[in-house]
């Protein structure tokens, strides 16, 4: 039987309640709290009436309230509405996804709202233009500038962490002007070194997405699917982020001050032990491996007291080296912005100042941006944008670099003096933190960009347009690196003093002209799109050294000597012409149609295959225009897209298909030695660029004007991927690169949002979730894994290979019992799992042949994020989560393993080891011993691996903006205030006291940069 319409009515509010049962919850509240308001009230009138849609259908949760008061109310299930107001009150109606209205109460109402075609005619920037949201065939992520203001991001790329699905965003260092954020799209495409890195285009030009100030962005659009990105063709394999920066407006100038000031800290840091207690372990890692104890009760009681603390100190190296700066963050940002009927204009300028962790490390940063719109005619237009940057890095060194400084501090136990009472140091090997930054070393960064366009478009018809577009962009940079002399004491010093310059620069030219044409016939709809475009880019460098300086005072390259100096340097270059196009056809915005082609020639090729072509087709079906879903009132909007397409990766170097000539090749002749050269890599001329093929299907949808999703399901392989294949030692050169390998990704996003209001609190929830399958699909001539490339068949990139654990042994009895292990196995020791042999089955003896396996890999599978903000009044609270999952790390050696290489130990280490007195086969630290890069027990396996998944709280902002009265009575148009704070906390179960997010290096070369967290306090002012 069919429903009548009251029933539908219920039947839809039960739904809506399921969405929200806090919402429900506060209704019934609301309504018994209004029954003893009326009672208050004696002196009122009640009113009354139903609110409706434009379609008649009633609108349930409506927001009916006395104007500037607290009293109301919100629709019943009928639509229905009841409420006391005063004489001459007038009443606020109010709903998401539809225009507000005031009016005059009266008895039995009928308020009609009206949609919100604001929302309706959304529009995204899409290649080459803009297309409404609605209408959208590919699969395309915007984020807004709202999404991005008043984080304490210094960079662009650290601005998208858990914004978007199906991106994953990784920062791994908080290094002052060096710490931006890695952004992969839908996964990992290649191993090779043409890379996975998304093309960015600012304002139409390529550039980096951290030349432009987070301040000055108007809107991201990231394009995912080969539908949406296919029109740029060789370059899109990675995907593709549009920046829009922001623009002028008409009327008169209005000035917008931003700032903010806070501090920063390192989320994570490692407990390493005071020495008295690294004294107590080192003699116990000496007992069990039959040594003497090093130290003596008395002299750990020295330690203790600290009564001889040159000779029997106790220092956190690494503390007090991350603890020596300020750690203060600031940045400035004031723009201006106005126009008349014909121009408009923007001028940004900032000022970004970030004091590091450590003393003498700092970054400045000036950046700038002015956008022009002129109407010069009435079929004339004129936009131009002119922006860049100054930036200069200062940081402290030792005789490597900052970060290996830190590093190393983590080896240097708490028993090495720093800084002593004479004036000279204690040291490990070459390694004084105390030292160095005492000393006159240093690193100084310099460097400056540039980039401006600029667009003519004519329109000497209704539907039709030509537009041409040039744009420059300029990157130039100065590098020194000093290492002074430093005296450690009378026995050490570091020697010679040394000097490293290193510049360049490099520019990218690129011209476009592109046509428009759009025309509607009735019902159907037509954009067409067409444009040629070129890019000619060119690189220059250079680095020079010399040492043995007359002092530490002068460092300039003349002051030092001529023997040993080095000179280096040189240039390339490289072009992309290109032809592409589009069309979009719609009928009764109902049925949508796009289709894109690109036609690439690049010079990085040969002539005879210079020039590919990547088409891309997508379709829609907007079903909530259907008829048979008019009645549905629930559904705002439901439509349903397919797409495939192409795409190419031309980033593989610059001109492998010629040989190269490599000089200094000196030969014996007439019995001296003569300059010679020769060619040393057989150059491949058939080399392409990679081919990545992307197919998706996606749903969107809006529900109760609340609720919007976007849900995706994909496909994408990339095939011709650069492999470097086996050749014979009787060759006598190295192989180039073949197009020989294809690599898999497959999985599915989502993204929802929902925005609701109870009373006067607008609420927005917004998660979104991406997995990832990646999957290596072929190797070169048929192999199924490349042990040294760490590459297998059917498996994830970043593979990690390695034995599998089956704990630890607990006694010689049990070594006795157990399968032959791979090295002198001890009790305490990590015991290896037998798991093949020769004959494919377990045979007794543990190999690395037969008995290692894939066994993680360090590529997230999962990429989250969840926004939830909240208004009231003038109160505003956002916090944003984001975070990933599904994959394993295992950290550097100095961090993971006690006494490695004589370094420190932390007490996690202690507090969980394997002890002849406790020997738990799944202690999670094995026997305290001296360990090294050969140690049996430390091998690559299950046992020294960790889940790396995290959730971050990744940004937390409370901010008030005062009541216009007040901002007036100062002259002012808007005043807020604020707190914010980035990268909070975060829930793992990594190694205690290290950050899962952070990047470090494997093996004894450690070096790294902590993430931090910063907290800050800022202003936003408008005049």
């Amino acid at each position: 039987m069919k429903n009548t319409s009251s029933e539908k009515r219920k039947n839809l509010f039960l739904t809506k309640n399921a969405i929200s049962i806090a919402r429900f919850i506060f209704f019934f509240i609301f309504v018994v709290a209004s029954q003893f308001s009326t009672v208050a009230f004696a002196q009122t009138f009640n009113t009354n009436g139903i609110v409706k849609d434009s379609k008649g259908d009633p609108i349930i949760g409506a927001n009916v309230y006395e104007k500037g008061t607290t009293n109301g109310t919100i629709t019943d299930l009928e639509g229905n509405f009841s409420v006391n107001v005063k004489p001459g009150a007038y009443l606020q109606i109010s709903y998401i996804g539809f225009i507000s209205q005031e009016v005059k109460p009266t008895k039995n109402m009928t308020i009609i709202l009206k949609e919100n075609l604001e929302i309706l005619d959304e529009v995204v920037v899409v290649g080459y233009g803009t297309q409404k949201k609605i209408n959208l065939t590919g699969a395309i992520t915007s984020v807004s500038s709202k999404a991005l203001e008043n984080r304490p991001v210094t960079q662009t790329s650290q601005a998208l962490a858990g914004l978007a699905s199906g991106v994953s965003v990784t920062q791994s260092s908080s290094r002052p002007g060096d710490d931006g954020a890695s952004i992969k799209i839908r996964g990992m495409g290649t191993f090779s070194s043409a890379g996975s890195d998304p093309l960015v285009l600012i304002d139409g030009l390529a550039a980096s997405i951290n030349d432009i100030d987070p301040n000055n962005v108007k809107s991201i659009s990231i394009l995912k699917d080969a539908a949406s990105a296919s029109i740029y063709g060789t370059r899109a394999a990675n995907g593709v982020i549009l920046i829009e920066s922001k623009r002028g407006q008409k009327g008169k100038m209005q000035i917008s001050y931003n700032a903010y000031a806070g501090w920063q800290n390192a989320t994570a840091l490692p407990d390493l032990v005071d020495s008295w207690k690294f004294a107590t372990m080192k003699n116990e890692a000496n007992i069990n491996q039959g040594y003497s104890a090093t130290y003596t009760d008395e002299e750990i009681q020295k330690f203790k007291d600290g009564s001889d603390p040159d000779n029997y100190p106790n220092v956190n190296h690494l503390k007090n080296l991350l603890t020596s700066g300020s750690g203060f963050q600031t940045n400035h940002n004031i723009s201006f912005v106005g126009g008349s009927d014909k121009s408009s204009y923007l001028l940004s300028l900032g000022y970004l100042r970030q004091n590091g962790l450590l003393d003498k490390n700092n970054n400045d940063k000036y950046n700038f941006q002015l956008n022009i719109d002129n109407q010069l005619t009435n079929n004339l237009k004129l936009n131009a944008n002119i922006g860049g940057y100054v930036s200069n890095t200062m940081e402290p060194r030792s005789n490597d670099s900052m970060t290996s400084m830190i590093g190393y501090a983590v080896r240097e136990g708490s028993i090495y003096a720093g800084r002593k009472s004479d004036g000279t140091y204690g040291y490990q090997d070459n390694y004084c933190p105390e030292g160095w930054m005492d000393s006159n070393s240093f690193t100084n960064n310099k460097s400056n960009m540039f980039m401006g366009g600029a667009e003519l478009e004519w329109s000497p018809l209704k539907d039709f347009s030509v537009s041409g577009k040039a744009g420059y962009k300029y990157y130039n940079y100065y590098n020194k690196d000093y290492v002074s002399e430093l005296v450690y004491d009378a026995n050490k010093t570091y020697t010679p003093n040394s000097l490293t310059v290193s510049n360049g620069w490099n520019s990218l030219v690129t011209l476009q002209l592109i046509a428009k044409y759009n025309k509607t016939i009735k019902d159907h709809k037509f954009n067409i799109l067409g444009g040629i475009s070129q890019e000619e880019y060119q690189s220059n460098w250079g680095s020079s050294y010399r040492q043995d300086f007359p002092n530490d005072e002068l460092y300039e390259l003349n002051a030092g000597s001529t023997t040993g100096q080095t000179a280096t340097g040189s240039a390339t270059e490289w072009g992309l012409r290109s032809f592409f196009g589009r069309i979009n056809y719609s009928f009764k915005d109902r049925y949508l149609l796009e289709v894109n082609a690109r036609y690439d020639g690049t010079s990085r090729f040969p002539s005879d295959g210079r020039w590919g072509l990547f088409p891309s087709v997508s379709a829609g079906w907007r079903i909530s225009e259907e008829s048979f879903m008019k009645d549905i009132s629930w559904v705002n909007n439901l439509k349903l897209r397919v797409s495939w397409g192409k795409l190419g990766n031309q980033n593989i170097g610059n001109y492998p298909y010629q040989n190269t000539v490599s000089l200094g090749k000196d030969y014996p002749f007439g019995g001296t030695m003569s300059s010679g050269a020769t060619v040393t890599t057989l150059a491949n001329e058939d080399i392409s660029w990679e081919t990545t093929a992307v197919t998706d299907l996606g749903l969107d949808f809006t529900i109760f004007n609340k609720l919007d999703v976007i849900f995706d399901v994909f496909n994408k392989k990339t095939s011709d991927i650069l492999y470097t294949i086996s050749t014979s030692s009787v060759l006598g050169m190295t192989p180039s690169e073949v197009n020989a390998a294809s690599v898999k990704n497959t999985g599915f996003e989502i993204m929802l949002n929902y925005h609701t209001n109870i009373g006067k609190v607008n609420i927005s929830i917004a998660p979104n979730f991406s997995y990832t399958k990646n999957q290596v699909t072929s190797l070169a001539s048929g192999l199924s894994q490349d042990i040294s490339s760490n590459l297998f068949v059917g498996k994830s990139l970043d593979a990690i290979y390695g034995y599998v654990a089956d704990g630890l042994f607990v006694d010689q009895s049990d070594i006795d019992t157990y399968a032959d292990q791979p090295y002198s196995a001890e009790p305490g020791f990590v015991r290896y799992k037998d798991i093949s042999g020769p004959d494919g089955v377990p045979d007794g003896t543990v190999d690395a042949t037969y008995d290692r396996k894939v066994i993680g890999s360090s590529l997230p599978k999962y990429a989250y994020g969840i926004t939830f903000s909240t208004e009231y009044k003038g109160l505003d609270f956002s916090m944003l989560f984001q975070g990933l999952g599904g994959y394993k790390q295992q950290m550097g050696s100095y961090q993971a393993y006690a006494f490695y290489n004589s370094g420190s130990i932390q007490q996690w280490q202690i507090d969980n080891r394997w002890t002849s007195e406790n020997p738990d086969r799944n202690a999670k630290y094995i026997k305290l011993t001296s360990l090294s890069q050969g140690s049996g027990t430390i091998q690559t396996s299950t046992y020294w691996l960790r889940n790396a998944s995290f959730l971050r709280c990744k940004n937390l902002q409370i901010g008030y903006t005062f009541p216009k009265n007040i901002s007036e009575k100062l002259s002012l148009s808007q005043l807020r205030v604020y707190f914010s704070g980035q990268n909070l906390f975060s829930l793992n179960s990594y190694y205690k006291g290290w950050d899962p997010e952070m990047y470090q290096p494997t093996g004894d070369s450690p070096s790294f940069y902590p993430i931090t967290a910063v907290y800050t306090f800022g202003l936003n002012i408008k005049f």
